[in-house]
């Protein structure tokens, strides 16, 4: 059966990354680089939420923050809502 593409370009994915990693010290030079990149990403991170908060501006756990909140609030609007229903419907009854 003819191999896709997909297949293909998979398997000589694979073969280039296998070469990569044959050497040790190249597999630990790559693995140096990722994690370098890793810890710049993060750094990164943490100086924009800085400067948002220095700017007085909203950072992403203030939007977590206030989604959950949010949450918290429908949830809540949902019961007292069929707690109304009840009652007005139990009134009706009477």
């Amino acid at each position: 059966m003819a191999k896709t593409v997909r297949e293909r370009a998979s398997e000589v994915g694979m073969k280039v990354v296998g070469k990569l990693f044959d050497d040790p010290k190249r597999a630990e030079a790559i693995a140096g680089a990722i994690g370098g990149l890793q810890r710049a990403k993060a750094a990164l991170g943490e100086a924009q939420e800085k400067a948002r908060r220095a700017a007085g501006l909203v950072t992403r756990q203030d939007f977590k923050s206030a989604g959950k909140r949010l949450s918290q609030l429908q949830r809540r609007c949902a019961e007292l809502t069929d707690e109304l229903d009840q009652l007005l419907a139990a009134r009706k009854i009477h």
